[in-house]
């Protein structure tokens, strides 16, 4: 399935406005210098035929079926059906092999429709998660074959699922403008590692990380298989030696970032505004040249908007509490910069609550390039988050 892959691509919507002041000089027509303002809003963990696949003109649904590769199994069998989709409890103990209400078994090999009988799954109903982690991504995509993404998930079936999007409020937005058939994520696998991508083209470095949360390799680079790891997808997901490190120390899957708001509490007796430096999952301050950096050298207003940051800083039981805000405090990649550690002018110039852009918007005191994060229970999540709330919050924030 073409870009199908793509189990943690972020939905981006990306603007050009003229939300400030005139400008300063004129311009000749279609010159770059008109553009005012660049606006990236950041949703969650969405392959493009996920949502858009029956675009109109888009290189979707119907062209992937024309060159349809069949999935197969780890000993690269075609499978005959998909594997069933597995709840979260099969994915997380290895005993169960529980199968996600409202999903049959038996679907065939090849996508199916979430919001489509039998399944029926509206837009506005949650579906379980599904594993979206640096190197299960390259195992899904096998060397190009892309034949792995059932076998490889710990969803199953899940991942081949796609919706009607067209009921989207996003959707004639992007019929009006662009939409970036071939757009890809800039890393695989998770969201913590692709916002590190956004904001510097970089990877985490974390030498010093304790064994305990590195990956396993085998010889050929893959993640070691747990004995207890079921031979086929058909009969459970795949148990694997997964860690948040690489052997030789790199962040790749999800570690917290070591200043508030950050899942790691703050160090007994120690500055509150800070994770504790003792907890294993947390990252050390990282030292890279970021866009921020570049942006500010240029003398171009910037700013990194998140929804929630101040009542998740006030609050920690707002961080990923599962309800309204679900902080996701993984997802506010600069927090993870020295640069921007407490107490710094740079945090307190560029790091502001999503409140904060809508009065910003209505005041006309925008900054130049603006990235906006919206919170956990409207980013379109699979699992904390359902689409359609997210998408009308994405939209109202467009037509402001």
């Amino acid at each position: 399935m073409r870009e199908q892959h793509l189990t943690r691509m972020s939905l981006f919507a990306v603007a050009v406005s003229g939300i400030a002041s005139a400008l300063p000089a004129p311009v000749q027509a279609g010159s770059i210098d008109r553009i005012q303002h660049i606006v990236v809003i950041y949703a969650e963990n969405r392959s493009f035929d996920n949502l858009y696949g029956l675009f109109p003109g888009a290189r979707g649904i119907k062209d992937a079926m024309t060159s349809y590769v069949a999935q197969t199994d780890h000993d690269g069998a075609v499978l005959s059906v998909l594997p069933p989709v597995w709840s979260e409890k099969a994915a997380a103990d290895k005993d169960s092999k529980e199968i996600e209400p409202g999903f049959p078994t038996g679907l065939p090999n090849r996508p199916f429709r979430i919001d489509r009988p039998p399944i029926g799954k509206p837009l506005d109903v949650p579906t379980r998660d599904l594993v979206h982690r640096f190197y299960q991504s390259q195992e899904q995509i096998n060397g190009g074959r892309n034949d792995r993404f059932a076998a490889m998930s710990n969803a199953g079936a899940l991942v081949m699922g796609t919706y009607d999007g067209s009921k989207l409020p996003l959707w004639p937005i992007a019929r009006r403008y662009t939409l970036a058939d071939n757009f890809f994520m800039g890393a695989f696998g998770g969201s913590m590692l692709n916002h590190f991508w956004l904001v510097c083209a970089c990877t985490p470095e974390f030498g010093a990380a304790d064994a305990a949360i590195r990956a396993r390799l085998d010889g050929e680079g893959r993640l070691v298989r747990m004995p207890n790891s079921p031979q086929s997808a058909m009969n459970g997901p795949v148990l694997l030696a997964d860690g948040a490190v690489t052997p030789d120390g790199f962040g790749v899957n999800t570690l917290q970032p070591p200043y508030q708001p950050s899942a790691i509490k703050p160090p007994p007796d120690g500055d509150q505004r800070l994770a504790d430096p003792l907890a294993k999952t947390r990252m050390p301050p990282q030292t890279a040249r970021t866009i921020g950096d570049t942006l500010s050298e240029k003398n171009v207003s910037w700013a990194w908007y998140a929804g929630g940051w101040n009542r998740a800083s006030a609050d920690r039981a707002l961080i990923y509490n599962g309800g309204t805000i679900n902080f996701q405090a993984h997802h506010q990649p600069f927090n993870y910069f020295e640069r921007f550690a407490p107490g710094t002018p740079d945090r307190a110039d560029h790091l502001k609550d999503g409140e904060d852009l809508l009065r910003d918007i209505d005041a006309g005191t925008v900054p130049q390039v603006v990235f906006y994060k919206p919170q956990g229970d409207l980013n379109e999540h699979p699992g904390y988050a359902e689409i359609l709330s997210g998408d009308r919050h994405i939209a109202s924030i467009i037509a402001r």
